[in-house]
This record gives structure tokens, C-alpha cells and sequence, in this order.
């Protein structure tokens, strides 16, 4: 069993892709700074297009980073792959993306492929490459701007062929304060022990965050046969896994099942999915106890603001591997990294 608690450990908050005025952002490095310091940001990488970037002051880690373009896709794009932990100006020289992901993993840095759907990058373009740590599965920048922000599919594509790679979210900032807003939308919750740099970095590496819009995924624990997921308040849980074999729950599908038991004439109409519900409100809160027909179980606890704690019970072994989002009612999402089974 595993998982992450809020509760251990320190917790980071990351903005691992933006960019200054050295490139094509509207602030200049030291701006840029003080902007995701003032919004409580712990972790900063300023990635401008094929420059390293340093400022003068940052109150938390700073990390240094490029953003860079590189070989061709399929549908003849380059890649744009960001690079994270490498300050020396050889990684600028390197045109092959493999072999600029191997100089990288060699040197001790990550590197994370970006906006694929942005970029027109097709599964075949992913599968390719090898070594990078991760894919941008969300990238504010690119949602505000062009509606090409998610790359979900391409990560669970990835994911379905036995890929381990994390999923990360991003602002790609370049306007900051100039609408369409594209800064503090995207970011990640870095697990570490100690605040430095090498931590985060190793961190990371071994999937131990969580990428975010907004919610806050106090704590998320699995076993083979469980998943237990408190959060800040949200209206809907999904655990994604391969195929069609995943599920998803929302406070509106879970008041309905209510509705439903509570009625004479419509619960003969649940009970063919639940064989038994049991409904706790103490007021402040409330809970759901479901058991299903096929020998499962789903734990809800909700307030008025959403839902703050969800457990499911099912066999999750028969899964290649499964993750979990939890959406806010402003439809922002929180993602957990994939859990693989062998």
C-alpha cells in the first residue's frame, strides 16, 4: 500500500514551465519571480525558449530550466521539450531530441515533453522518445489561448502501452497580467523532505507530486483492493484506467442514488446496481455507505461546499494501472501520477 498525505513531509508548490522577457514573456526574470513568490509559489523554473534564465532573488527554489525545440513529428512539428536542473549552455547545441533527453538524464536534470496536443504530437511521437520523465497534461497557456491545454489522452495512450511517465501540470506563462490570464492556473505539489533543490528534483523524478488547477489533494492512499481520496471540496472523483475499465462518481449521480433508494416505486431500479445504502446526516456533514451487486463498496462524506472524502472498494490488481482526478465545481481538476500494477 501507498499514496500521498499532505500531512508528511513538506509540500511544495511548482511552476516548472514559464517564461521572462529574455524570450517572448511580458515580465522581465526578476518580475517573473517575485510574481510566483507573491502567489506562494515554493519551487520556480523560468524555461524561456533556448536560454537559461537566472534572476537575482527568489524566496523559495529556484531551479534552472529552457524551454527548447527540437527534431520533427510525424505531422512535422518539432518537439518542444522542457528541461529542468541543467545549467550548462552545451544542452543548447544538442539537436537530436533523444540525444539531448540522454545528455540530460546523464547530468542529473529531467526533461518533460510539452503541450503534445498543442504541438500535434500523435502517440507514435511520444512512444518514440525515451527517458523523459514526463508529458505536460495540462498547460494553461495553451488552454486560454488556443483550447489545446489538456493532453490526458495522450498521457493514458502512454499509459496503456506500459509507459511510466508522470503527468505534469503547467502555466507555459507569458502574459501573466494581460488577459487571457495565463499564469498561477497550472502547477504542481512537490513531496520532499528537506526545501532543496536536489529533493524536489529527485521528488519529481519518482512521481512523488500531484499536478493541480486548484484542488488540493489532502490525501490519496491505495491498496490492491482500495482507494481513499480527501480533498479540498469537489463534485466529482474519476479513476482513470485502461480501456473502459475505470470509474467515476459525482454529488449529483450520488444524490440521485439517494433520491432513488429513498422511493418505493424507483429503488427497485438501484437495486439492480446497489444491494444496500445506508445514509448518515449529522447536519454539518454527510455520508454515503453503498454496497454493490458485484461485491463493491463506495464510502462518500460531503459538506455543502462538495465532496471532502471518497473511498472505493474494488479489485484494482487487474489494472495495468489507474489514477485518480478529483474536479472543484469550477471544473478544475487535481490528477494523482498513475499507479502500476506488474
Amino acid at each position: 500500500m501507498a499514496g500521498l498525505s499532505m500531512y508528511e513531509g513538506l509540500w511544495l508548490k511548482g511552476s516548472l514551465h514559464c517564461h521572462s522577457s529574455l524570450s517572448d514573456g511580458l515580465l522581465s526574470p526578476d518580475e517573473v519571480a517575485r510574481f510566483y513568490a507573491e502567489k506562494n509559489y515554493d519551487f520556480l523554473s523560468i524555461t524561456d525558449h533556448e536560454k537559461l534564465t537566472k534572476v537575482a532573488s527568489f524566496s523559495g527554489i529556484y531551479c534552472s530550466g529552457v524551454e527548447v525545440s527540437r527534431g520533427k513529428s510525424r505531422l512535422g512539428e518539432p518537439y518542444h521539450i522542457v528541461i529542468l536542473g541543467i545549467d550548462d549552455p552545451a544542452i543548447l547545441g544538442i539537436n537530436d531530441p533523444q540525444n539531448l533527453i540522454d545528455y540530460v538524464n546523464s547530468a542529473g536534470g529531467l526533461a518533460i515533453i510539452a503541450h503534445p496536443y498543442w504541438s500535434n504530437l500523435t502517440h507514435e511521437d511520444l512512444s518514440q522518445l525515451q527517458g523523459y520523465a514526463g508529458i505536460e497534461i495540462y498547460n494553461t497557456g495553451c488552454d486560454v489561448e488556443v483550447a489545446k491545454g489538456y493532453g490526458l489522452v495522450h498521457w493514458d495512450s502512454l499509459l496503456s502501452s506500459n509507459r511510466k511517465v508522470m503527468g505534469i501540470a503547467v502555466d507555459d506563462a507569458h502574459r501573466y497580467v494581460r488577459p487571457p490570464i495565463d499564469a498561477d492556473g497550472g502547477y504542481i505539489w512537490i513531496n520532499v523532505n528537506d526545501a532543496r533543490l536536489k529533493d524536489a528534483l529527485e521528488s519529481i523524478r519518482a512521481g512523488r507530486f500531484y499536478s493541480s488547477m486548484a484542488p488540493k489533494i489532502i490525501y490519496f492512499h491505495y491498496t490492491q483492493s482500495s482507494i481513499r481520496v480527501k480533498s479540498t471540496p469537489a463534485v466529482k472523483l474519476n479513476l482513470i484506467a485502461p480501456n473502459g475499465r475505470g470509474f467515476s462518481i459525482s454529488l449529483n449521480t450520488i444524490q440521485g442514488i439517494i433520491d432513488c433508494w429513498r422511493d418505493p416505486e424507483r429503488k427497485r431500479i438501484i437495486e439492480r446496481m446497489i444491494t444496500s445504502l445506508d445514509y448518515v446526516d449529522e447536519g454539518s456533514y454527510k455520508a454515503v455507505y453503498a454496497e454493490t451487486v458485484k461485491n463493491e463498496g463506495i464510502s462518500v462524506k460531503y459538506n455543502c461546499e462538495g465532496v471532502t472524502e471518497i473511498e472505493i472498494r474494488r479489485d484494482l490488481s487487474k489494472y495495468t494501472y489507474f489514477r485518480v482526478e478529483v474536479i472543484d465545481h469550477e471544473g478544475r481538476y487535481a490528477w494523482t501520477n498513475p499507479v502500476h500494477n506488474p
